[in-house]
């Protein structure tokens, strides 16, 4: 073992009473297979949440390009405020809020993911 090596593994071990103490924990850890599995499963959630993450992102800010047109052609009079207030607003108010309720959701499983 280099001495780079031996301090490191010192610095890792500074919350244990000794060195071997915390080798053991750490095969006790690495060598159970449902704690192995829980990392897995824990990376497969933390990259889907990712990609979720990224789609939400993308999803909103269409939505925002979206109601920035129709409030452009409402102001210049291209789109009837009856049409905006009766057609595109319900569904741009349903769209917000089904984004709102996504993201709350995806928020509350990364807590209990974390958790884990």
């Amino acid at each position: 073992m280099s001495l780079e090596e031996e301090q490191l593994l010192k610095e890792k071990a500074v919350n244990y009473k000794t060195i071997s103490s915390m080798v053991w924990d750490a095969i006790k850890i690495f060598d159970d297979k449902a704690t192995i599995g829980k990392f897995d499963a824990l990376n497969e959630m933390i990259a889907l949440y990712r990609k979720y993450q990224q789609d939400l992102s993308w999803m909103g800010g269409n939505f925002n390009q979206v109601v920035k047109r129709a409030n452009e052609l409402a102001i210049g009079e291209e789109l009837t405020m009856p049409y905006f207030k009766q057609v595109l607003f319900p569904k741009i108010e349903e769209l917000q809020n089904l984004l709102c309720d996504i993201k709350r959701e995806q928020h509350q499983i990364a807590k209990k993911l974390t958790k884990l």
